[in-house]
């Protein structure tokens, strides 16, 4: 088949690019012709960042300037537009494409006329709507978006999920059924840190943000004022104050570490335990990185976290009085803490890269049987 994969946003590098990167390598394996369709990006920093080399050599970019805002009003609307507008050029040239298959979020799905399957993280995120003290204006202003996205669903054919949790959400939103595939984790880039010599060290990782909650990370760093902290991430421009907010109500066991985990992976390697306070997260990479490196996660009771930790690998919880007596278990039964540690290790693997591959390859399976068997019942 030719397939044309949609993922304008390539230059983020993050677990949806993994998704892609992996997606591309699955589609290639099964002998099809791959075509990349995105806002240029620098390939060779991509690679370098990934360690896939030479990737982008054995496919065709299909790639257009990157989206600059007008004005700073709109701005989500005003990227809809544009990536809309750039998908149809790319799509109403006189290429002949058999699949479609969207790697990013609903709302870079084309309106071409061709069969289209859905990579989907979570169904209309608008973030505004959780966090903001003005709901209902933030409603108003995301109406249309909701009903965009809506249309979007309509061109597709096959939508895979992210999480168990997500599909849920699909059937609920959109009125359609998913199959859930678990993104791909590099979890061998930790796996030789779990068998290092730990330390009395909890640790969680992400971009701080008000979505991830993290003033409840130090409230339990607080209830256990003899064990070390550390929370590892990057800042973006716009949680600059939520984040000086943290510091300095951060207790003097708990400690900042600003950098991409893959920089600072011996941290993870000498942690104990993982702590991730996310409230109804999506699925939750960090969690299984973690895992890979020997740590016991300790997860909020909700979203995708209840899908990746299982009651044999680390413990779930709803309070952080919860939190923190498990933590404390953890720390002063290392028999306990050990069985527990091997366990995630292993369970860590089953959301490899290689699942996901597997996974994909099923789907494009589906697909292209269905094609055969169309064009079997069109010949006279």
């Amino acid at each position: 088949m030719r397939i044309v994969l949609t993922h304008p946003r390539m230059s983020v590098m993050g677990g949806g690019e993994r998704v892609a990167i992996h997606s591309i390598k699955e589609a290639l394996r099964e002998g099809h012709e791959v075509y990349l369709a995105c806002e240029r990006f620098d390939v060779d920093a991509f690679e370098d960042f990934f360690g896939v080399q030479a990737l982008f050599k054995n496919i065709r970019l299909l790639t257009y300037p990157p989206f600059r805002p007008i004005v700073r009003r709109a701005v989500l609307y005003q990227r809809l537009i544009y990536h809309q507008q750039k998908l149809r050029r790319i799509f109403s040239k006189k290429q002949r494409f058999d699949l479609i298959l969207n790697t990013a979020e609903l709302a870079n799905q084309p309106s071409a006329r061709l069969p289209a399957i859905e990579y989907c993280y979570f169904p209309e995120y608008f973030s505004h709507l959780e966090s903001d003290t003005l709901p209902i204006l933030w409603e108003l202003y995301y109406r249309p978006a909701r009903v965009f996205y809506r249309s979007r669903v309509s061109h597709i054919d096959r939508l895979v999920t992210v999480s168990d949790f997500t599909r849920e959400f699909v059937k609920e939103k959109w009125r359609r059924d998913a199959i859930t595939l678990y993104p791909p984790c590099p979890v061998d880039l930790y796996s030789d840190l779990r068998d290092r010599a730990k330390e009395n060290l909890v640790i969680t990782v992400g971009r701080i943000g008000p979505e991830k909650r993290l003033e409840l990370f130090l409230d339990i760093a607080r209830r256990i004022p003899d064990v070390s902290f550390a929370i590892i991430g990057s800042i973006s421009a716009e949680n600059k104050s939520y984040s000086e907010t943290l510091r300095k109500a951060a207790p003097s066991n708990l400690s900042f570490v600003i950098a991409p985990l893959r920089k600072v992976k011996d941290i993870l390697g000498k942690a104990k335990v993982y702590v991730h306070c996310a409230l109804k997260e999506h699925f939750g990479i960090t969690i299984v990185e973690a895992m890979a490196a020997g740590c016991v996660p300790v997860v909020h009771n909700s979203g995708g976290a209840r899908e990746i930790v299982t009651n044999n690998v680390g413990y779930k919880w709803d309070t952080v009085g919860e939190a923190s007596t498990k933590i404390k278990n953890l720390i002063e039964d290392d028999a306990l803490r050990r069985e527990f540690s091997q366990a995630a290790a292993a369970r860590s693997e089953l959301f490899g890269p290689e699942a996901f591959e597997s996974g994909m390859a099923s789907v494009l399976a589906e697909f292209q049987k269905s094609m055969i068997t169309e064009q079997e019942l069109r010949r006279p």
